[in-house]
């Protein structure tokens, strides 16, 4: 069996995508169309099911799991269904969210009863699938009553036609609006399990790309997929969930206020020290802080006139005195 993590692909907000596209557009390719469906963003920690073979293999985003090196009890649910998840073609990585009571606090997926494994995307030989009906037709029928497959959610759906300004900034204050909405309450967790409670938000998936549909792989995906977070879990400190431009600071000191955000923080805690304040563990923390913030932050970097090296250190100081100070 592998040994190592298949990587989910790291999904940025809207403005990275309009930049990107923009720069490919400089390249000689047109400003598309794209039709847009939105899932729930629930706030839990990505794992996934490799289906080898011989087996299955558990992962959270950057490690192998197993059930006597586990975390937060996501492998051993894993392998107590294997005979399930073997049934699924075999080289496919299942996706999703593990998520509920005792995997983050103060949303409404954390008031489920059980531990749940909300599935966003299903990785094939040949593409990554994120159609709802799609994914449910790779799985087998007798399905664990913790296993959830995520649908689009009504009415979030949005066309974006990246060539006009206008329909971009259009584009973007639906999203904002549908994200206060998801904020207030969560429809997904209160549809499925009647429990109210605030939400994420929301990720954005093309189905539609100048009228063909859209068929992404692990390299292809970061391109046109984003996200779009409430107040409280966006790891950059914008005013609004989806913005247009990139964000312009006056200053390093005003660029680390805008990255290193609590939710950001918080998140590189879970991620490289499995939630604990180690002094053993801050080089680990430190380095995947740099890491992320400096793969989101490409973008604000150049509309600031900056370049990496002008922030790192003060990046890594301000990161380092969170990590030392929290309680």
């Amino acid at each position: 069996m592998t040994t190592s993590p298949v990587l989910w692909p790291s999904i940025e907000l809207l403005h990275n995508v309009v930049r990107t596209l923009r720069y490919l557009a400089e390249q000689g390719h047109s400003l598309p169309l794209v039709q847009y469906r939105a899932k729930i963003k629930l706030h839990g920690t990505n794992c996934g099911i490799q289906v080898k073979a011989d087996g299955i293999v558990a992962q959270s985003r950057t490690k192998i799991l197993t059930p006597e090196d586990d975390y937060k009890g996501f492998a051993n649910w894993a392998h107590n269904h294997a005979g399930y998840f073997a049934k699924i073609p075999k080289g496919c990585v299942v996706f999703g969210e593990w998520c509920g009571p005792g995997i983050e606090k103060g949303v409404a997926i954390s008031k489920t009863e059980t531990k749940r494994f909300a599935i966003f995307a299903v990785s094939t030989s040949a593409d990554i699938v994120y159609d709802p009906e799609t994914i449910e037709s790779l799985l087998p029928p007798d399905r664990p009553a913790a296993l959830d497959v995520l649908p689009w959610e009504p009415d979030a759906g949005i066309d974006i036609d990246f060539a006009s300004a206008a329909s971009l900034e259009t584009a973007a204050q639906a999203i904002n609006a549908r994200v206060l909405e998801v904020e207030k309450e969560d429809p997904w967790v209160k549809r499925s399990f009647g429990l109210s409670g605030t939400g994420e938000g929301l990720v954005y998936y093309p189905v539609a790309i100048d009228g063909a549909a859209a068929k992404l792989d692990a390299d292809t995906l970061p391109t046109w997929v984003f996200k779009a977070k409430g107040s409280e879990h966006r790891t950059v400190a914008t005013k609004a969930a989806a913005q247009v431009d990139a964000n312009v600071v006056a200053s390093i000191q005003d660029f680390v206020a805008l990255m290193l955000t609590e939710a950001r923080l918080a998140q590189g805690l879970e991620a490289a020290c499995r939630g604990v304040r180690d002094p053993k563990l801050t080089g680990a923390f430190l380095a995947w802080v740099q890491q992320d913030v400096q793969k989101e932050s490409v973008a604000d970097l150049a509309s600031s006139n900056l370049i990496w090296a002008q922030v790192d250190k003060a990046v890594q100081n301000a990161a380092r005195n969170w990590y030392r100070g929290a309680t």
